[in-house]
Parts: structure tokens; sequence; C-alpha cells
């Protein structure tokens, strides 16, 4: 039975019955022999992946000796990539999602060498050292050139990366290793590890890694392996040190360089740090570090508690007579990390009878005490 299409003899007339099936019937069918195309590829697609895909992540070079899609580093378009963007790097885990191709849409991991394998290519395909949409757009324009998937829609993400971490160690309240995906200012670092710890010195060292050291030369500025900063001008908002940045691949340690603690009748008791771990203080610049005594002060019976895993109580207390050190008659003694400097009040034996007694909550008392920085 064939049908008739009579033509429209008035612009303005509505479409006759037989006319608006014609319409139909030809939608219908070019629908229909759009989507037998459409699930011929996809089938071909499916059988392929099942033929050629062992595990959905795979770092394994191809069983030929295809050599991998790459591209230039020093191309411009590749350079292109922000500071603020996260490129890729080896080992790194990375999420790709192929739309409408489910077969093909799993995490792969970027190969020692800096590639991906991929199943329905031939080579493997460069990721390190490019950004998640340049790679996406490698993986669109590979399938395209391969006849695999024309107009293939491809999004990346990270999953995992062992290189977008910043590792902090040294006179950190929280050594960690920090995950950073892109460039960030140092101070939020620290912060991040819970601020400086009390017995950091003066300086803060940066190890820069790759990442660091290629945007660096990008930007014209010194890509120098390590950076020593003063912490003092770090902390002044007003310096340009404080908008120091730290990239993933980055390690920062803080000196650690000691504490000691002024307690008892003191104008000012609390922690103080040392600048350096070479630095020598002594008993007479500790008391004018936090501000001399007090008025009450009873100099003669000041004593140090210095930690010793010989001792019973793990400190082991040296007798000082302030008043003969001020004299010049007694030697004036350097103070180690950590020791502490008690001087008690005029007429409290019984308080220092107590304190001596009662070493460990001294040692509590040092620990809560307020602390004071030092640059």
């Amino acid at each position: 039975m064939s049908t008739r299409i009579s033509p429209v003899t008035h612009p303005k007339k509505p479409l006759g019955p037989r006319t608006a099936t014609a319409v139909l019937v030809a939608l219908a069918l070019g629908l229909t022999l759009a989507r037998g195309h459409y699930l011929q590829a996809q089938d071909s697609a499916t059988e392929l992946s099942k033929s050629n895909v062992a595990a959905p992540v795979s770092t394994k070079p191809a069983a030929s000796a295809a050599q991998p899609v790459t591209f230039d580093i020093a191309d411009p378009k590749v350079l292109a990539v922000s500071s603020d963007e996260y490129v890729i790097n080896p080992e790194d885990v990375l999420d790709v999602h192929v739309y409408d191709v489910p077969e093909l849409s799993h995490d792969y991991i970027v190969s020692p060498a800096g590639n991906v394998v991929v199943p329905l290519l031939p080579k493997p395909i460069q990721a390190a050292g490019l950004s998640t949409d340049q790679f996406a757009h490698a993986l669109e324009e590979s399938f395209r050139q391969s006849g695999r998937l024309s107009r293939a829609q491809i999004t990346v993400s990270i999953r995992q990366s062992r290189r977008s971490l910043v590792n902090v160690d040294g006179a950190v309240k929280t050594p960690q290793a920090l995950p950073v995906i892109a460039r960030t200012k140092l101070l939020y670092v620290l912060s991040q590890c819970g601020g400086l710890a009390d017995d950091h010195g003066i300086t803060v060292t940066v190890s820069r890694g790759p990442l660091a050291r290629r945007d660096l030369a990008l930007e014209g500025g010194p890509a120098t392996p390590t950076l020593d900063i003063s912490l003092k001008k770090l902390m002044d908002p007003n310096d340009p040190t404080s908008l120091t940045d730290v990239w993933p691949g980055d390690s920062v340690s803080v000196e650690r360089a000691g504490i000691f603690y002024v307690l008892g009748q003191i104008n000012r008791p609390g922690g103080y740090n040392l600048r350096t771990a070479h630095e020598q203080i002594t008993i007479l610049e500790a008391l004018a570090i936090a501000g001399d005594v007090t008025a009450v002060a009873k100099n003669s019976k000041a004593l140090i508690m210095r930690k010793d895993s010989t001792a019973p109580s793990g400190r082991k207390e040296i007798a000082l007579n302030l008043s003969d050190i001020l004299a010049g008659r007694s030697p004036d003694q350097v103070l180690q990390n950590n020791d502490i400097l008690y001087v008690p009040a005029s007429g409290g034996k019984r308080a220092l009878r107590t304190f001596v007694s009662l070493p460990a909550s001294v040692a509590t008392s040092a620990a809560g005490a307020a602390t004071y920085t030092r640059f």
C-alpha cells in the first residue's frame, strides 16, 4: 500500500490527515534508522572494550610497542595552564567519565612515565604535565582520530594524588602531610597544622617541588630549590613575605629551637622560645627577658628544674642563689632546652617544700603557662 501526499494549495490551510500521517511516518523512520546506527556503534565499542580490558584500572603499557601520544611541554598551549590549576603527576588516580559509554568510564592510574592506557585507543596518552581539562581534550581528540568515538564527551577529575600534598614538619603543633590541590599561602598551611609550636625558632624552610619550580620559572621569579624565610617577616601582614605561596609537592620545615620557662615571682612568668637551637640564654638573661623578679621574690631560694631520665620524678633540681649570681660570687649558668627557672616568694618555705615534693605539678604548670614568642 502506498501513501500519496497531496500538495498544500493554500499556505494558511491546516494540513490534512493524510499529510500529517505521512510526516509522522517519515520522522519515525528516520529516528529508527538513527537509533540503529547508534546501537551498532555502542555494541562495537562494548565488544572492543570487553576484548581489550582486563581490569578497569591499568598502568601497564599496551602489548604492542606503540609509542604514547605525547604533547610538547614547551608548547605554549600546554604551558598555558593557570598557576591555580592542578597539573597531573605520575601515579595520580584520575576519574575519567565518557558520556554515555560506561564501559570506558573508570578510574585510571597515571604510569610512572606519565601516561595512561585507555581501552579502544591504540596508544597510551600522555597525562603528566597537563591540567584535567587539557587531558580530557586530548582523550576526545584521540578517540576522534582513531575512529572509535567521533563525538566523545569526556570529563576528568583527580580522584587521588600522592603529589598533591605539602609535607609540614618541625616546630608546628600538628606536623602532617596536608592535601593541597593548587598553590596556596604558606601562612594558611601553617594554620592548618595548628600554628607554630612553643619551641619554634625564627626560620621556616620551604623545599620547592617540580610544580613550584616550573610555575616560578614561568613567572620570571627565583626558582631556587630551597627558600629560608624569616618567621618575623612572615607573620607581619605589612611585609610582602607574608604572601609567600607553596605548591603541591613542596615541603615545609619550621626550625625547632627549644623553650625555657621562668615561673614564680616573676613580672612576666611563662615560656620563652629560643631563637635558634644554638642560642644560649643565661639565668640573668632569662630574668631580664621575663621582666625580672617581683619585690617579694626570695632570690636565695631559686632553683632550676631540668629534665633527667635518671631522676625519680624525671627532673633534677639545681639550687640557685640569685643574689650571689647578681654579685658575681657565683657563675651565671646557661639554661638548657625545657629548663624551668623558679623563684619562690619570700617567706614561702612551705610553698617551696610543696613545690620541690611535687615536680610533676610544676611541669604541668609550665605546660599550661603563657608562652611568648621571641623573633
